[in-house]
């Protein structure tokens, strides 16, 4: 009696592995594009709630208060405004002064930095700068002025400007 072996192939082959490679290269990538796409957005998003907040308490509270605008704007100025929303996601604070890469650096070894100095330093190595702008018009030797624009530089859309309401 003649027994008929089949063939058994076990294992894959060299076309079956190039594909599979392939595809899951090709998934990495897109996995890896739309992450950072969702963190751009995450951080315009962060930029957008921290102007309206700004806005709303300039309005709100500040030209209620005051009958004008402040000359510079910062944590001390809107006391009703959550401190860490005058800090923009690469780690600039509006209202501070930009430092250097140098004078960044210095701040780290002599121990003497804040919890953003390290962003900042990162962003600063890559040529970031400040998101968040603040310009006051039409001011006083008092430091009262009759009109602002807040600005914030948004990664995937075209700047988000906020203007006094009050002239």
């Amino acid at each position: 009696m003649g027994l008929s072996r089949k063939n058994a192939q076990t294992g894959f082959t060299v076309i079956e592995l190039l594909v599979v490679g392939t595809v899951l290269a090709i998934a990495g990538v897109l996995v890896y594009v739309q992450v950072n796409n969702l963190q751009s957005a995450n951080e315009d998003f962060q930029r957008k709630t921290a102007i309206n907040a700004m806005h709303y308490a300039l309005e709100e509270v500040y030209y209620k208060e005051h009958q004008a605008y402040p000359a510079s704007l910062n944590a001390a100025t809107l006391p009703s405004v959550d401190p860490d929303l005058f800090t923009d996601p690469d780690g600039f604070t509006l209202g501070k002064d930009v430092l250097s890469e140098e004078e960044l650096k210095a701040l780290l070894e002599d121990g003497d930095a804040d919890q953003n100095t390290q962003k900042r330093l990162d962003s600063v190595s890559m040529g970031k700068s400040p998101n968040y702008h603040y310009d006051a018009t039409d001011c006083d030797m008092k430091g009262k002025c009759q009109s602002y624009t807040l600005r914030a530089d948004l990664t995937h859309e075209a700047d988000y400007v906020k203007e006094s309401r009050h002239e």
